[in-house]
C-alpha cells in the first residue's frame, strides 16, 4: 500500500473508531462560534460538512485569519492535545456545518504500535498541519502579488512603507505555523515510548533530507545488496541516512519493517523541513520590512559558506534536476545576519534555476564558488541558461523588473532589489556578467572594518 493509501486507511480507521457515535455530533449554524480564543476547550472536532474560519484576536483588537478548515479536517487540535486546554484561536462557522467530536475522557483503542491518542492522531495531525501550511503559502503568494502591484505605482523611496503592512500580516501567519510546528514536534517526541522509534524519528528531525537523488540511488543499491532487500524497500531506506547499527538491529525483519522505518524517519524529516522553512520565511518577511529601515540584528562570527549551504538546503527540491558544483574556500568570519545572506543566495540561485528550467534536453549546471582576498569575500553564482539581454542588465535590480527571452518570462522582480539593498548595507557590491551561454552574479562583501570579526 502506498504512503497516501496508508494515511487514508488510517484516517478511515480513526473516524470509524472514534467519531461514529451519533450522540457526539453537533449541528453548527453559520457564524456560530464553536471554539473561542483564550477559553477552555477539551474537545477534538472532526468536520463532517461545511467550512470553518480560524482567527486570532490581537491585543489591539485586530482580527487575524489563522486557518480555513473544511470536511475531513480537525479543529481544536492545539487545545485538545495540550495540558492547558486553552485555545489559541477562535473557530467560527462560515457555513452551516456538521461536526463529530471526542473529548479528553475518550477511552483509547490501542493498536500494536500506537497505545495513546497522541500517537494515533499524530500522522493525521501532521498532514493537516502541512495542508494548513500550503494554504498559508497560497495566501502569502496572493499577498505578495498584491504587494508587487502596489510597488509598481510607487518610487523605491516609498517601498519600505508600503511593504510594512503586508510584512506584518505575513509575519502573524508564519508565527502561527512556526509555533504549532514546534508544539507538534515536541508533543510527538514526548509521546514516543519505544527507544528505536525515538532514535529513527530524531535522526530525520536533526539531519533532514541530506542526500541527493543520485546519492539515494547509490545508497539504495548498496543496501539492497548488503541486506538482500527489494529495490523498492532499499530506495526508501537509502533516503534515511540510518547507519548499519540501526539497520542490523532489525535482522531478518528489515524487508517487512522498511516502510515503517521510512515513515518514522520521514515524519522527523518533514518537521525539519517545516522548521527551516518557517525560519527562512521569517527572514524573508524581515527583509521586506527592512526595505526602508536599518534595524536587523547582526552578530560576530558569521560564516558566509554556511549561509550558502543553508540556501542550498532550502532549495534542495528545486535543484533536484540541476548539477550543482560547489567550490567553497575558507573565508573570514564577519559581523552579519545569517538570514540576510541566506536571502541573497536563495534569490540568486532561484533566478539561476528559472533561467535554466525552460531549456529542454539541457544539462543544467550551477557553479557556486567562494574565495577571499585581503579586502573582500567573493561569491560567484553561475548558471548555463539563456542569459540576460545586455540592454536589460542595468535594470534588473529595479523593483518588479522582468525580462522575456523568446517569449519566455523570467521573474527577477522584487527579489533582486532586496538582494541589492542587503549587499549595499554591508558596503559590498553585486555585478552581473551575462551572455547567451549563461549568467554569473558576483557578490563582494568587505572583510575589513565593521564587517570583520574581532
Amino acid at each position: 500500500m502506498t504512503e497516501t493509501g496508508q494515511q487514508k486507511s488510517h484516517f478511515e480507521w480513526l473516524v470509524k473508531t472514534y467519531f461514529s457515535d451519533p450522540s457526539r455530533r453537533l449541528s453548527v449554524k453559520k457564524d456560530e462560534i464553536i471554539i473561542r480564543q483564550g477559553h477552555y476547550n477539551n474537545r477534538l472536532y472532526l468536520i463532517l460538512e461545511g467550512e470553518f474560519q480560524g482567527y486570532i484576536q490581537t491585543e489591539t483588537g485586530i482580527q487575524k485569519d489563522s486557518l480555513r478548515a473544511g470536511a475531513n479536517n480537525f479543529i481544536g487540535v492545539q487545545s485538545f492535545f495540550s495540558k492547558t486546554f486553552i485555545s489559541m484561536a477562535t473557530m467560527k462557522a462560515l457555513t452551516d456545518c456538521e461536526v463529530a467530536y471526542i473529548d479528553r475522557n475518550q477511552a483509547v483503542v490501542p493498536t500494536d504500535f500506537m497505545t495513546s491518542l497522541e500517537q494515533q492522531f499524530m500522522p493525521i495531525v501532521v498532514e493537516d498541519l502541512m495542508r494548513r501550511s500550503n494554504k498559508m503559502t497560497e495566501l502569502n503568494q496572493e499577498r505578495g502579488q498584491a504587494l508587487t502591484k502596489l510597488i509598481e505605482t510607487e518610487k523605491m523611496a516609498s517601498l519600505g512603507q508600503l511593504a510594512a503592512g503586508i510584512a506584518h500580516e505575513l509575519n502573524n501567519a508564519i508565527a502561527v505555523l512556526a509555533r504549532n510546528t514546534h508544539w507538534l514536534m515536541e508533543r510527538y517526541n514526548a509521546a514516543i515510548k519505544n527507544k528505536m522509534t525515538h532514535t529513527i524519528f530524531n535522526i530525520g528531525l536533526m539531519q533532514g533530507r541530506i542526500y541527493s537523488s543520485r546519492e539515494v540511488r547509490e545508497r539504495g543499491k548498496m543496501i539492497a545488496e548488503k541486506y538482500s532487500l527489494s529495490k523498492e524497500k532499499a530506495i526508501l531506506l537509502g533516503q534515511t541516512g540510518l547507519d548499519d547499527e540501526i539497520l542490523k538491529s532489525y535482522k531478518n525483519r528489515l524487508e517487512e519493517k522498511a516502510e515503517e522505518i521510512y515513515n518514522l524517519w520521514e515524519l522527523g524529516a518533514t518537521f525539519n523541513d517545516m522548521l527551516i522553512a518557517s525560519e527562512q520565511s521569517t527572514h524573508v518577511v524581515n527583509s521586506i520590512r527592512a526595505l526602508g529601515a536599518k534595524h536587523t540584528a547582526r552578530i560576530p562570527g558569521l560564516d558566509i559558506n554556511e549561509s550558502i549551504n543553508n540556501a542550498l538546503a532550502l532549495l534542495r527540491s528545486k535543484l533536484s534536476s540541476v548539477h550543482v558544483q560547489l567550490k567553497l574556500r575558507k573565508v573570514p568570519a564577519i559581523i552579519g545576519n545569517m538570514g540576510e545572506f541566506v536571502q541573497i543566495w536563495v534569490n540568486l540561485i532561484n533566478n539561476a534555476c528559472e533561467a535554466m528550467c525552460h531549456l529542454v534536453n539541457h544539462n543544467h549546471k550551477l557553479n557556486i564558488s567562494s574565495s577571499a582576498t585581503s579586502a573582500n569575500i567573493i561569491v560567484k553564482v553561475k548558471d548555463n541558461g539563456l542569459g540576460i539581454p545586455q540592454k536589460s542588465i542595468d535594470a534588473i535590480f529595479q523593483p518588479n523588473f522582468t525580462t522575456k527571452i523568446h517569449g519566455m518570462s523570467f521573474g527577477l522582480g522584487l527579489g533582486l532589489s532586496i538582494v541589492k539593498r542587503i549587499v549595499n548595507e554591508y558596503k559590498g557590491t553585486i555585478d552581473v556578467e551575462s551572455a547567451r551561454t549563461g549568467t554569473t552574479f558576483i557578490v563582494k562583501i568587505p572583510v575589513g572594518g565593521e564587517n570583520e570579526e574581532t
